[in-house]
């Protein structure tokens, strides 16, 4: 019966040679190998015939070289998941900043122009645009008829559209939705 040395001195280069063309990475394959006689020095299968020893050598390193292929390809399926999510995360972020930053110039052209309108026409704007108030509420608050209040929303938008282009004006329309 060989001992463990001879038997690693026997088949290491070949078993090497064999893993190498499974993984085609030289370390690799010497981890496999290397983790293959760890398995025969722990369960003593240098005890066996020479015919058995080698088909069992060369079984547990093309086992084990499938295994290293299918973790590798999990791990790669894993990192392109990661990747896909981080891409898209990043498309978000930089989307919603230049969103932001379009909607920061909108408003501050916006704010620009309802600064600009007569105070009563001003006031209605802010209260039916940037506090959601209904006609009626308004009219309510400011104590006028709710005729009123729609006639000074109709100046005052005629006013901000020769000011501010159909685009802003838009987004002005739809500002009070933006905010909820």
């Amino acid at each position: 019966m060989p001992n463990f040395e001879q038997v690693f001195r026997k088949y290491h280069d070949s078993l090497f040679l064999y893993a190498h063309k499974f993984v085609a990475d030289e370390s690799v394959a010497l981890d496999i190998v290397q983790d293959v006689f760890t398995l025969v020095w722990e369960k003593e299968k240098q005890q066996l015939g020479d015919e058995h020893l080698k088909a069992y050598l060369f079984s547990a390193v093309r086992n084990q070289s499938l295994n290293y292929l299918k973790h590798q390809k999990i791990v790669r399926k894993h990192q392109q998941h990661h990747q896909s999510l981080e891409s898209e995360m990043e498309i978000r972020y930089y989307e919603s900043g230049e969103k932001s930053l379009i909607q920061k110039e909108n408003l501050d052209q916006i704010y620009e122009a309802v600064n600009s309108l007569s105070d009563i026409n001003r006031e209605i704007i802010e209260l039916s645009r940037f506090e959601g108030l209904k006609n009626k509420e308004i009219a309510d608050r400011l104590q006028l008829p709710v005729r009123t209040v729609e006639t000074r929303i109709f100046r005052a938008l005629n006013e901000l559209r020769k000011k501010l282009s159909e685009r802003v004006i838009r987004i002005l329309l739809n500002i009070y939705q933006l905010g909820k």
